[in-house]
């Protein structure tokens, strides 16, 4: 992901994560290599609850929704992506590009291109 980053120059960028370990270790691991890239910045980190918080993914949706980066990065289980991605689809109709990438038995497949 990191390279993908680097290739399109994109430097200041959200990351959202699942709330587990694949979450926290993926976090740690994206920050760091942005560290040590000298790359990119964070622009926020969020955390996607599991189950069916609603508040919780507005509150989510709002801050990427506020903040000046264009990129966001998502790493979490397709079940924790559903209210995310419903909620915020609306929001994505409007952005003149949106890519996402994501793993299907390990290989990174498009889901979404508008």
């Amino acid at each position: 992901m990191l390279q993908i980053l680097r290739r399109f120059g994109w430097t200041w960028v959200g990351l959202v994560i699942s709330d587990d370990d694949y979450g926290r270790h993926t976090a740690h691991s994206f920050k760091s290599g942005l560290a040590k890239s000298g790359g990119g910045c964070l622009a926020y980190l969020e955390v996607l609850p599991w189950g069916h918080d609603v508040a919780e993914i507005q509150r989510i949706v709002g801050r990427m929704k506020k903040s000046t980066s264009s990129v966001v990065t998502v790493f979490a289980h397709p079940s924790n992506m559903l209210d995310l991605m419903e909620e915020h689809m609306p929001y994505m109709k409007i952005c003149s590009v949106f890519q996402g990438v994501g793993l299907s038995k390990g290989k990174a497949v498009p889901v979404c291109r508008d």
